[in-house]
């Protein structure tokens, strides 16, 4: 089979039978796309002539571009994944992957707020307008939940269950999990609810219009990932937070608060949605750190 032709088919697996988000098929289809150009330039245009050899030649061709340790594991990833559906599908005729190693994860320690940098982050937000009113609902949600951005934008109005403080989220892969808000998130998502159809009112209309999801714009559509980002980047220069916070560093800030206060890294896996206890194993390094500098902070004898 054409090399081409498989990688096509590959895609549409990930797409239909996986059902994997677009963002991740777009990512995946990136690397296999430069694979493939690199190895027609070896003369090779068919499944069935990949080799270990040409593998190795590829990978040894990455070095020239310095990725880190995180995109290089990504990478072998994306192509260790195509090569297991061309085995399995008897597109090549050698099993590749069982001589392919991955490289071993380097960890890095990620930003987070502490509790007192969260409370400042929260209270600069000032109730005095329906955005302002919104932002607070939004910022509340992220640190109750430790959702995704991505899974925030996407929260419907009927998946909202502020009775039972819990929200339905979709999250990668189209999987569903429930997330759970505290009462400050409650009480925020309320007030917000109640000014929200203040954003739906079209002018060029003169009526309200529906959307179904749960936060909007000025202009009444979904909010999007990047007007997240920027909210977040907004009130942290007003909170006087010097730190590089994304959205995602308010779900890390909400993983290593849970696990600072006693949860198990098994329950933590499950609240954020991780496939593999390997991904939620990161904060219990985060939580050695705060062990060694509170060793160091209160032992008598550690200086």
């Amino acid at each position: 089979m054409e090399l081409k032709d498989s990688l096509d088919l590959y895609l549409k697996y990930l797409k239909y039978e996986k059902n994997l988000a677009l963002n991740t098929i777009n990512a995946y289809q990136k690397d296999l796309l430069h694979f493939v150009g690199y190895v027609e330039k070896l003369g090779i245009s068919k499944t069935s002539d990949l080799t270990l050899d040409s593998f190795r030649k590829y990978i040894k061709f990455l070095d020239n571009f310095k990725y880190s340790n995180r995109t290089l594991i990504r990478k072998y990833s994306s192509l260790i994944n195509f090569f297991k559906f061309l085995e399995e599908n008897n597109y090549i005729d050698i099993h590749l992957t069982q001589f392919i190693h991955v490289p071993k994860r380097s960890h890095r320690f990620y930003t987070y707020l502490s509790r007192d940098e969260v409370e400042k982050l929260l209270e600069s937000i000032k109730p005095d307008s329906d955005i302002r009113i919104r932002d607070r609902a939004l910022l509340e949600l992220l640190y109750s939940t430790g959702a995704r951005v991505s899974e925030v934008v996407k929260i419907l109005l009927e998946n909202v269950n502020l009775e039972g403080r819990e929200i339905l989220v979709t999250g990668k892969g189209n999987k569903k999990r429930i997330v759970y808000l505290n009462h400050n998130a409650v009480y925020w998502l309320k007030r917000y609810l109640e000014i929200r159809s203040n954003l739906v009112f079209s002018k060029k209309l003169n009526r309200h219009v529906k959307n179904p999801y749960l936060f909007l714009n000025r202009f009444g559509g979904a909010i999007s990932t990047r007007s997240i980002f920027n909210i977040v980047r907004k009130y942290l220069i007003r909170a006087g937070i010097g730190k590089s916070i994304s959205p995602h560093g308010i779900r890390h800030s909400f993983a290593t608060h849970l696990l600072q206060e006693g949860a198990g890294v098994r329950e933590i896996q499950i609240l954020l949605g991780h496939e593999n206890i390997s991904t939620t194993q990161i904060y219990t390094h985060l939580n050695v750190k705060k062990l060694k500098k509170d060793y160091k902070n209160f032992h008598p004898r550690a200086g």
